[in-house]
């Protein structure tokens, strides 16, 4: 068995030892987790740049798929009016046939703009997504709090009170006094 001093040296030596290496491992889990933070906000960065490409392609589409359907609706109005025109038909008829050329351009542009703003809003909740997958994978990575000293220092001061407590003797009576065990008045007790 070892003096009280040099137990409570190693035991104090112990629970530095201890704090150190908790504190080390605490730094090395924050330390990992800040880089695949960083790792996946950069992921997160490229994805969001990604989405907002396709929708810029898709903007350039939708365009020009509204410069087609105005260079057909163009198309469409000179050739009715050329075949009215060598028909030599005009008034109501002229204007009913111009009008329906325009009413069936119309009708399309609003089905190409309705995808669009569809699609508009379809990407955009792609977008609010991959940002929420992606705050969830920082906000789930794992943290380590930093201990601190009092702790271990409480730890070993415990264990060193009850080193003492348990390695101390008992006080033992004297022999000379005797213990009075009669029951009768003589308790010390006087009421």
């Amino acid at each position: 068995m070892c003096t009280p001093e040099a137990y409570v040296a190693s035991r104090l030596l112990q629970g530095y030892t201890q704090y150190k290496s908790d504190k080390e491992k605490s730094n090395r889990i924050n330390q990992n987790t800040d880089a695949k933070a960083k790792n996946i906000r950069e992921e997160a960065i490229y994805k969001d740049n990604a989405l907002i490409r396709q929708k810029e392609i898709k903007e350039d589409q939708i365009t020009e798929k509204k410069l087609k359907l105005r260079e057909e609706e163009t198309q469409k109005k000179g050739q009715v009016k050329l075949a009215i025109f060598e028909k030599g038909i005009g008034g109501n008829l002229f204007n009913s046939l111009v009008g329906d050329v325009e009413r069936q351009a119309g009708k399309d542009s609003n089905i190409i703009d309705q995808n669009y703003e569809n699609y508009m809003y379809g990407m955009s909740q792609d977008r609010l997504a991959w940002n929420r997958r992606f705050t969830n994978q920082i906000n789930n990575l794992p943290r380590a709090y930093k201990p601190t000293w009092h702790s271990y220092a409480l730890s070993a001061s415990m264990d060193i009170g009850s080193m003492y407590m348990a390695n101390a003797a008992p006080s033992t009576p004297d022999v000379n006094t005797t213990m009075e065990t009669s029951s009768g008045s003589n308790s010390g007790f006087r009421y």
